[in-house]
């Protein structure tokens, strides 16, 4: 149905371009605005590239330029140069890093061995109670530089000193190397009592005299060592040998006419009868019976 007009009211005419002279310039303007928009994007990504790399930006002096969009279309923008971070100073090689090293300390506890001087920085290693650090002299507040697989770490400064500490029986390494003293002593021994004697004679050198293979009782059959010490020393080594009875194969410890056993280690040590002399009441060594071929280690 055709309306009629209203009175007064005037309809403006609509002129459309043909069909084909519309599709040019849909075409043409879809061209123009995807270039423009991938020169906006390229030269936005320029300059934020450029400020982000660049680690003097904010010291830089401002340089006035136009409207980024019309100089990336015009070919007008200028470069814009991107810095790389200073380059890191090379690593020290072993023989650098050995004549950095001016003397060595002893770990008092667990040394955690860090990157840098801060509680922050990431821990690398560890290193034992007892165990010495290359130091190269250099402190930094509470830190200490030390050496530690041929780079310059840092440790904490209370965590070592010149003075070896006490290590408590189950503290540190138990050692199997072949004793400083000789091996002679191992001679016709079990497996365990050669144990026994690598592990005491790393732990306490101060140990002059062993007594091993003999012809009465289990020293007979290689089952006993004799650790020849007096006084306070000899409760230590047996504190140490009751601590790591499993991985030494420990059977029993008698030391000052008392005796302990693993079968009966609750009740602690025990008194024996007097048998009539410092020898015979073990009050000038320690002895210790092992399994045989028990020890773990």
């Amino acid at each position: 149905m055709t309306q009629t007009p209203k009175p007064g009211h005037r309809r403006k005419p609509v002129v459309r371009d043909p069909w084909y002279v519309r599709a040019r310039k849909h075409g043409a303007l879809a061209t123009g605005v995807a270039s423009l928009g991938v020169a906006a994007v390229a030269a936005l990504g320029t300059s934020t590239v450029s400020l982000a790399e660049s680690p003097d930006a904010a010291d830089a002096t401002p340089v006035a330029h136009g409207d980024i969009v019309t100089e990336a279309l015009s070919g007008s923008a200028p470069a814009r140069a991107s810095r790389s971070s200073a380059e890191r100073p090379p690593l020290p090689s072993a023989v650098e890093a050995e004549a950095m090293v001016e003397g060595s300390l002893y770990a008092q506890k667990t040394v955690p061995v860090r990157a840098d001087a801060s509680d922050d920085s990431p821990v690398l290693a560890t290193v034992a109670k007892g165990k010495t650090l290359q130091v190269t002299g250099e402190t930094r507040g509470d830190w200490t530089q030390v050496i530690h697989n041929d780079l310059p770490r840092w440790v904490s400064t209370e965590l070592v000193d010149e003075e070896e500490p006490k290590l408590g029986p189950s503290e540190g390494t138990i050692s199997t190397a072949a004793c400083a003293r000789g091996s002679a002593v191992e001679s016709g021994l079990q497996p365990d009592t050669v144990r026994v004697y690598r592990a005491v004679c790393a732990r306490f050198p101060e140990v002059a005299s062993y007594g091993g293979l003999a012809g009465r009782g289990e020293h007979a059959t290689g089952h006993s060592l004799d650790i020849m010490v007096r006084g306070q020393l000899g409760w230590d080594i047996a504190a140490f040998l009751q601590a790591n009875r499993t991985q030494l194969g420990v059977d029993y410890l008698i030391y000052e006419q008392r005796i302990w056993t693993v079968q009966r280690g609750g009740e602690g040590w025990r008194g024996m009868s007097d048998r009539g002399g410092a020898t015979a009441n073990h009050y000038d060594h320690v002895h210790v019976t092992t399994v045989g071929n028990a020890g773990t280690l």
